[in-house]
């Protein structure tokens, strides 16, 4: 009786260490770049979207021009190349006209998901995945490296800065979120080759992790 009761005890105690491993997510850190209200520049460009450096990816704004008072609503796409905001130039008669006209953009919708906040701190289980991708346009429309620090996670804001940590050996290592994924149960997030290497999971291929948010959204 007495070793069943060890071995139960012992049962116990394993199980509620691999409850570790489970997805953790605690606290709340305000998505950068998804601003209530925004009054800006707006300039026209030849493209299909509305492009911004200040508004996060897949953001849905309505555009209001304080030239004449119109507005429009459209989704922003982030460019660092841009300062401000740029129309496409089908925009230009309705924003009043001219090369660049005062705007307020006011904030619909934050990213694709409307994500407005991301966890301080989360646990789980990280996979990895490389070559099959490598080069590939990946759901923020950058290309994929899997030399790079990159990370894949089902909604965290693109442009989100991670340091993560292998449970098992201790490293760490600061990736960027640039995609979506890992889409496999039991998996909280996808790791580029480089990044798994640094964190010396290749030959494991999924490890539990502790990974710290540096920076939500671009």
């Amino acid at each position: 009786m007495r070793t069943f009761l060890i071995l139960l005890s012992a049962a116990l105690l394993l199980a509620s260490c691999a409850k570790k491993v489970q997805r953790v997510e605690r606290g709340k850190i305000p998505v950068r770049d998804c601003p209530k209200v925004l009054y800006t520049t707006a300039k026209f460009c030849s493209t299909r979207h509305a492009i911004s450096d200040r508004i996060q990816h897949l953001s849905k704004v309505r555009i209001k021009s304080l030239k004449n008072g119109k507005s429009l609503t459209t989704v922003v796409y982030r460019s660092k190349r841009v300062k401000g905001i740029c129309l496409p130039y089908r925009f230009k008669r309705l924003m009043g006209g001219g090369s660049r006209v005062k705007v307020k953009v006011s904030l619909l919708r934050c990213g694709k998901k409307n994500v407005r906040f991301c966890p301080y701190e989360i646990r789980g289980r990280a996979s990895w995945y490389g070559r099959k991708f490598h080069g590939k346009r990946t759901a923020s429309g950058k290309r994929f490296n899997m030399y790079g620090n990159y990370a894949a996670h089902r909604y965290l804001p693109f442009g989100t800065l991670l340091k993560v940590k292998n449970l098992t050996n201790g490293r760490s290592v600061v990736v960027e979120v640039i995609d979506r994924g890992p889409f496999v149960r039991g998996r909280h997030l996808d790791l580029s080759y480089g990044a798994a290497k640094r964190l010396g999971m290749i030959g494991r291929g999924v490890i539990p992790f502790k990974a710290k948010v540096l920076r939500c959204g671009n």
